[in-house]
């Protein structure tokens, strides 16, 4: 009796054993299938957090590309724009400073004619034919030294405008090129299947290089005002030269004049 009681307890513990056994293998197989689980959900969520920084790199790839589009756009206009107001008002002055010489010519050419009305003597119409001849040619001279400072400053404003203009083309290029290779390789970087983040910071990292590097190149162009300035200058001078030795050739043309007439003489000065 002994005897089987005993081994109907050592079959219920072998039974229990056996259970606890076969229970403790699901447990261990059950945590082994929800670690590979949250090794599985890592690993579709930094895909997709890689696939959505892809994504957002090739959106910035192409607002990028319509931005510069668009900027190349708005610097041609302003060019053209430029242009078209600098023909315009370079034609209006030149077209008032015809006018304000005809009328300039007209007064003197009637000064002229009734100098020659007054006079009387051989000596007063040689001295009034020295005068006319004498004053022309000033005129001519400096008209012709102000011609040429109104042409050295429009040629020059001209060529600081191109300058500039070809300075800015070729920093939207190279920044267009520079920046088109930075989005390149970020998106090369995600079609390998580096870390989304890494992508990240060096896309934004060689970005932030690339935008002062520009800035930098931007701020170290030819300044067209500064240019127009120094040829304003350099005009200025010039005519006051040409008008200083004007005047110096008309005084002594009047002196002349003034010892065949007994009263001062004067003339339009144009």
């Amino acid at each position: 009796m002994t005897k089987l009681i005993y081994r109907k307890t050592f079959a219920l513990l072998l039974a229990t054993g056996l259970l606890f056994s076969g229970n403790a293998w699901a447990v261990s197989g059950n945590a082994a299938d929800r670690q590979a689980d949250v090794q599985q959900k890592i690993a579709d969520k930094k895909a997709a957090v890689n696939d959505n920084v892809c994504e957002k790199i090739a959106e910035r790839a192409d607002a990028f590309g319509q931005k510069m589009a668009g900027e190349e756009n708005k610097f041609q206009t302003r060019n053209q724009e430029r242009s078209t107001n600098w023909t315009e008002k370079k034609a209006e002055n030149e077209a008032k400073l015809s006018t304000n010489r005809e009328a300039w010519d007209a007064n003197r050419d009637a000064q002229f004619k009734a100098l020659e009305e007054r006079a009387q003597t051989e000596e007063q119409k040689k001295a009034v034919t020295d005068f006319e001849a004498k004053v022309r040619a000033a005129i001519e001279t400096r008209r012709g030294t102000v011609d040429g400072a109104i042409k050295t400053f429009q040629d020059g404003v001209q060529a600081a405008i191109r300058t500039r203009s070809g300075q800015v083309e070729d920093l939207l290029s190279d920044a267009a090129t520079s920046r088109k290779a930075l989005l390149d390789k970020a998106k090369a970087d995600c079609a390998a299947g580096v870390d989304a983040k890494t992508v990240m910071a060096n896309f934004r990292s060689a970005m932030q290089t690339n935008r002062k590097a520009t800035q930098a190149d931007k701020q170290n162009m030819d300044k067209v005002n500064t240019q127009v300035a120094a040829l304003i200058t350099s005009r200025k001078t010039t005519m006051e030269k040409a008008l200083a030795d004007f005047k110096a050739t008309m005084e002594k043309a009047r002196i002349e004049l003034k010892k065949a007439f007994p009263t001062d003489t004067t003339t339009a000065n144009n």
